[in-house]
């Protein structure tokens, strides 16, 4: 059991923690895109997360045990791999474009894991309610903007 001494405390005392605090951030997230019937629900948001939250925690974890390891490498390939997740979720189709918000969904719920995966705790958590939230809020903010409005056919921009 020595053999996994290093493992075993890098999974227990970090990496389980972590990934279970970035499947809470990315579970709210998609349970209020999925109970909207909205693109990356649950399930997406909770692999996107776990996913940015391993990488980077990897990362900083070989980081400390060897100071040539550049920790924002790493990082800079999540948000490349991210960015190709998002330009996915962005369709232009007639004369709309959508998945714009659920790119932005994507990119928001990447940043905050990786913070998860620095061992960040608090900030993470009191950013993903805050997003949801703020997401909420203008979502009700728009409704009462646009009621009544009649639909304008020739709008470019149609968001999900």
């Amino acid at each position: 059991m020595e053999f996994f001494a290093g493992e075993y405390e890098f999974l227990c005392n970090r990496l389980l923690p972590q990934l279970l605090t970035s499947t809470l951030c990315g579970f709210l997230v998609g349970y209020g895109r999925e109970k909207r019937g909205r693109p990356a629900g649950i399930r997406t948001n909770i692999l996107i997360a776990a996913g940015c939250t391993l990488y980077s925690s990897l990362g900083f974890y070989l980081a400390e045990k060897n100071p040539m390891i550049d920790p924002t490498r790493i990082i800079g390939q999540i948000a490349t791999g991210i960015g190709f997740l998002g330009a996915g979720a962005i369709v232009k189709s007639d004369q709309k474009v959508t998945g714009v918000t659920t790119a932005a969904f994507i990119w928001a719920i990447s940043g905050i894991s990786i913070l998860i995966g620095y061992n960040m705790y608090l900030v993470p958590v009191v950013a993903t309610v805050g997003l949801v939230l703020v997401v909420w809020l203008f979502e009700l903010v728009e409704k009462k903007m646009h009621k009544g409005q009649p639909v304008d056919p020739k709008d470019s921009v149609q968001e999900y």
